[in-house]
């Protein structure tokens, strides 16, 4: 049976999610998108081999229906967040005029980012 999951999670910023979907190559849209059993309305966004798009809606909760890892790996929506969170991070550090530096370990799927004040 399919279920589509709702995750809280703060994804409000356009401009960082629009640059960690660039950095990974990810397309994004905007509009309503068909689920399994649902119709979401938001930024979809086309996770590699995924069967359906997560969808990023308007309150920043994201929807989507992977069954289980069988329509696609949560690793990639993992991946997402994480470069979604150090695209925030960069952007926020940038507009208080601090220095940022960053590193991504492939191996680890880790990334990293250093602020300097």
């Amino acid at each position: 049976m399919s279920s589509t999951f709702n995750v809280e999670i703060e994804m409000h910023d356009k401009q960082a999610l629009e640059k960690a979907c660039e950095r990974l190559g990810i397309k994004i849209q905007k509009g309503r998108h068909k689920l399994y059993a649902s119709t979401e309305k938001g930024t979809g966004v086309f996770l590699p081999e995924w069967r359906y798009p997560v969808v990023i809606k308007e309150n920043g909760t994201i929807a989507y229906d992977n069954y289980n890892g069988s329509w696609g790996k949560i690793e990639e929506l993992n991946k997402l967040k994480a470069f979604y969170g150090a695209e925030k991070a960069k952007i926020e550090a940038i507009k208080k005029g601090y220095t940022c530096f960053e590193k991504w370990n492939e191996q680890a799927q880790e990334i990293e980012v250093r602020i300097q004040i």
